[in-house]
């Protein structure tokens, strides 16, 4: 990275790194990015996200306060301790407390992409975010093979003075993900759901893991299923570190509870703690199919008289709606048809025969009308979109036109949208096509249109299933992002170097005697050509011209005077030992290797060109050392061979630039500064 970090981001600008990876491969002044980007930000301590920073000029912070803050919760605790004796060190503060403390913009981004069920994010969505997540309608309202499951299991118990596991809980788990292995075995590839399995406690995750082994040795054939997904293999967790995990299935494993003795104590570890509640979140979050959760508890057995903690409010609101569904779900809603033409289309495809639910969703999204399938009341044929009051209050014509179909038709819809004008122009010809729409739902009715996630290049948006809503968005500054880098590419070619061609006939006169506006003129013309130019090279060519070899002091004099006149006329200037056309300011690069080695010196080359050729040579290398620069700017102008008093130019003519900025030091690196820099 020292040696060629500006190359390898000019290849690939966008660098996915750990902040314990920034600080292990980017070292401070190496590298500057246009924006630094945390994900899953809550899990980040400032500390660490210090040199990340540093490292941009504009960062987004993206995570979400109701989830984990960096935590040392098991680091302090081994298998024997007790919990209750446990002495655990507070939550720590991440980069998104931090930022958001210093009053930067916030956004919330509402939308909830991951599931594929509503009553996966329900609880999450009424009891983290007051119910404003946007949460899109599954088209099967009941819980089978999508949602939020619950198994009852009252013949385990919680051993809570010993080993702190439910030895028969654990085993349940351990034969559903068998189940779930040999059920998945027998599907393509393809179409195989993604498993995980996700523990309230450390000894509740050990006890499943041994439970599992055993009964692998004991039934072998399904361990296909263990070894065949790369992105997403199957894991064991527990509720400290699964975050930032999902799958398409996740078991979830309580392992708390009562007592053989029939003991209830009220002690669900870290959920009794500062931020157990947001453990929870994260564990409840994972799945985007089906959640399945094994306790021997329901929501009765909780009494919130005996403890204040949050995450166990929030664990017996979760019992409670696993078991009975008694949150808000998506069902058809006592709301009236948005407009009168969804009205009519309403009333149009009942009289086909059709039930059809206006207005049904929850959580801010409603799909406008929604076929029943009379052979399962519970789920839906189809969905109607009508271009009326929810269409036109969509802010962009993205979300109103794409986004919100391909989020449904992900879920499992299928979406035949109905346009207003076609509908009033003929209204008969767009009921047909319903009816049409309706059949064809009919005949794939068992072959739900849920794409598969189980490979990256599958299923809808993989961004927008990818996110982890609900997040924060923090803008530092709060101005956006004001350039563009530069994207024309680097030409490396450099034009060989032209010489003028005059022809100027005998005067019968010493050239010295000639008169100084002529010899003007014939200045003016080498310059047309070869601008700018070392004075002495312009008196050669015109001389050589009239065939005149020597330059003694009296053609020099002339020489003088006619440079006089062709700068008072307005048409030539002088710098230095040089001569410009007075309308040039950039000079053109020029390679040399074609002029014969008596008139190739670096002293006749204008300090403009030769800055010119730097610059080519370390913006086209992305950044070179310095003792490199000039071996490369004089091989592009043209010499092979650099002597030290060529490097000693060169070096004069890189410190002048540093110090005008034209170039800056980057690390052990010179490279060219960004055009805002």
């Amino acid at each position: 990275m020292l040696e060629a970090g500006n190359a390898i981001q000019a290849i690939k600008p966008v660098f996915m790194m750990s902040p314990l990876s920034v600080a292990n491969f980017l070292p401070p002044g190496s590298l500057q990015f246009d924006l630094v980007v945390f994900d899953e930000a809550s899990q980040v301590k400032p500390v660490d996200a210090w040199g990340a920073i540093l490292r941009g000029r504009q960062i987004v912070v993206v995570g979400d306060s109701k989830q984990l803050p960096p935590t040392n919760f098991f680091e302090t605790l081994s298998m024997e301790e007790d919990l209750d004796e446990a002495n655990v060190a507070g939550d720590m503060e991440s980069i998104l407390g931090l930022i958001t403390s210093r009053g930067v913009r916030q956004r919330m981004l509402r939308w909830h992409y991951r599931s594929r069920h509503e009553s996966l994010i329900a609880v999450s969505n009424n009891e983290f975010y007051d119910n404003r997540l946007v949460v899109f309608p599954s088209p099967q309202s009941e819980r089978n093979r999508l949602g939020l499951i619950f198994h009852y299991l009252p013949d385990t118990a919680y051993d809570r003075g010993r080993s702190r596991t439910n030895p028969r809980e654990a085993l349940k788990v351990a034969e559903a993900v068998i189940e779930h292995a040999r059920a998945q075995l027998k599907l393509p590839v393809g179409h195989r759901q993604t498993l995980g399995v996700a523990a309230f406690s450390l000894a509740q995750t050990e006890a499943i893991l041994d439970q599992l082994e055993r009964v692998r040795r004991t039934d072998p054939s399904c361990e296909d299923f263990f070894n065949y997904h790369q992105f997403e293999p199957f894991f064991v967790k527990n509720l400290e570190n699964v975050q930032g995990d999902e799958r398409d299935v996740i078991f979830i494993s309580v392992g708390y509870g009562r007592t053989a003795e029939g003991v209830m104590a009220m002690d669900f570890g870290p959920l009794n703690r500062s931020g157990g509640e947001r453990r929870l979140n994260v564990l409840i979050t994972r799945a985007r199919m089906r959640c399945e959760l094994f306790t021997n508890l329901t929501a009765a057995d909780i009494d919130l008289q005996r403890t204040n903690a949050l995450g166990v409010r929030c664990l017996k609101s979760f019992l409670e709606y696993a078991q009975h569904g008694r949150l808000e779900v998506p069902v058809a809603t006592d709301r009236e048809p948005d407009s009168p033409f969804e009205t009519e289309v309403l009333k149009a495809v009942a009289s086909l025969g059709h039930s059809v639910h206006p207005q049904v969703g929850c959580a801010g999204f409603f799909v406008d009308l929604a076929v029943v399938d009379p052979e399962k009341p519970g789920r839906y044929l189809l969905g109607i979109e009508c271009d009326g009051a929810t269409y036109h209050r969509a802010r962009s014509a993205r979300d109103r036109d794409r986004l919100r179909q391909s989020v449904l038709e992900g879920l499992g819809w299928r979406i035949h949208r109905i346009w207003s004008t076609e509908w009033f122009r003929n209204p008969g010809k767009e009921l047909k096509r319903v009816e049409e729409a309706i059949d064809i739902a009919s005949l794939y009715r068992d072959s739900p249109a849920i794409p598969d996630h189980s490979s990256p290049d599958q299923g809808v948006e993989r961004i927008n299933l990818r996110h982890q809503v609900p997040t924060i968005q923090t803008v530092v500054p709060d101005t956006p992002i004001q350039r563009e880098r530069l994207q024309q590419p680097i030409s490396h070619h450099v034009a060989a170097y032209q010489t003028a061609k005059l022809t100027i006939p005998s005067y019968g006169v010493g050239f010295h005697e000639i008169e100084p506006e002529k010899l003007a003129e014939w200045v003016l013309e080498v310059l047309k050509v070869e601008s700018p130019i070392y004075t002495g090279e312009v008196m050669h060519r015109v001389a050589n011209a009239a065939g005149v070899t020597r330059v003694g002091n009296r053609i020099q004099d002339a020489f003088g005077r006619a440079f006089n006149i062709a700068t008072k006329a307005g048409v030539v200037r002088s710098s230095g030992n040089f001569l410009w056309l007075r309308d040039m300011t950039v000079p053109p690069l020029r390679d040399r290797s074609n002029l014969p080695a008596q008139v190739k010196k670096l002293d006749w080359v204008a300090p403009e060109e030769i800055d010119l050729a730097i610059e080519r040579a370390v913006r086209k290398s992305f950044g070179m050392n310095e003792s490199n620069i000039p071996q490369e700017a004089c091989a592009l102008l043209g010499f092979g061979r650099v002597t030290e008093d060529m490097q000693r130019t060169i070096s004069v003519r890189v410190a002048e630039m540093l110090v005008r900025s034209r170039l800056v030091r980057q690390g052990i690196q010179i490279v060219v500064p960004e055009p805002d820099q």
